[in-house]
C-alpha cells in the first residue's frame, strides 16, 4: 500500500513541528504563563476559599 501524503508537499522524513516552532516562541510562550502566575494563584485560592465558606455556611444554616 503506498504511503499517504497528507499535505501536499510534505515531506514524511522531516518532522514539520520542529521546522515551524522555535525557541524564541517557546520563549514568549514560557513568558507568558510566568506573568500570569501573580494573577492566576490569588484568583485560585479565592475562588476555593469563598467556595469552601459558602460551603460552611450553606451547612451551618441546614444545621439550625
Amino acid at each position: 500500500m503506498p504511503s499517504l501524503m497528507v499535505f501536499a508537499g510534505a515531506d514524511a522524513s522531516t518532522p514539520v513541528l520542529s521546522g515551524v516552532v522555535t525557541a524564541a516562541m517557546l520563549n514568549g510562550v514560557f513568558n507568558e504563563i510566568v506573568g500570569l502566575l501573580p494573577v492566576i494563584v490569588p484568583v485560585s485560592v479565592g475562588f476555593i476559599a469563598i467556595r469552601k465558606g459558602l460551603g460552611f455556611l450553606f451547612s451551618s444554616l441546614r444545621a439550625a
